[in-house]
């Protein structure tokens, strides 16, 4: 990565794929679709924003790590991966606070999101850059998640949060200043049946599953 990448002024994303799977029996990371992993699938949508990118890793980090290794990204091994995905996205945070200490922000992704793609975290970037004040959130049928762009002053909370529940906490306390990004794009997978869903849902679009 260029040094010229570490003065951006832009947000960076930093995408959480630290995670044990234990309720997909597998390394979910790399479960194909479409014929590449999921992880590699994830962050290469994200180099194509022309965004900065962090990726996570933790559990299984060896084997999430080898399906990056050749793409232009930076990458945080969390030790303590196991205290939670608050844990990783802390751990995220204040890697792009050390390599990236202009960031205008972080949008945070997650690795078994598959089917966000460069075009609705490019439309978060844009809207970033006209309201940097405001937290862009993902939602759908109801139900909000990641990808979900924190500007630079909540930066600092992140790099010291903990727990579960990711910043779910942070953002309710921030909700006077939330603005939503409805999508079915972010879908979590985090069971085989998930999996299954999708690939059935990628058929009937004429997509391989």
């Amino acid at each position: 990565m260029s040094s010229a990448a570490h003065i951006a002024t832009s947000p960076v994303i930093v995408l959480l794929a630290a995670g044990e799977s234990r309720r997909y029996g597998g390394i979910k990371q790399l479960a194909a679709i479409e014929g590449q992993p999921m992880v590699r699938r994830i962050a290469r949508a994200a180099l194509d924003t022309g965004l900065a990118v962090i990726v996570v890793t933790g559990a299984n980090a060896a084997q999430v790590e080898a399906v990056l290794a050749d793409l232009p990204l930076r990458v945080a091994r969390h030790a303590a991966w196991s205290e939670g995905m608050g844990s990783s996205l802390a751990a995220g945070i204040r890697d792009l606070r050390a390599w990236f200490p202009m960031a205008s922000g972080a949008l945070l992704c997650l690795a078994d999101q598959p089917l966000v793609d460069a075009e609705m975290l490019v439309r978060m970037s844009h809207r970033h850059g006209e309201a940097p004040d405001r937290l862009l959130m993902a939602r759908h049928a109801g139900v909000s998640g990641p990808p979900v762009l924190f500007p630079r002053d909540c930066l600092e909370a992140l790099a010291g949060w903990s727990g579960g529940r990711g910043a779910h906490a942070l953002v309710e306390q921030e909700a006077a200043r939330v603005e939503w990004f409805d999508s079915p794009a972010c879908v979590d997978v985090d069971t085989p049946a998930d999996m299954q869903g999708l690939r059935e849902w990628l058929a009937t679009k004429g997509l391989r599953p």
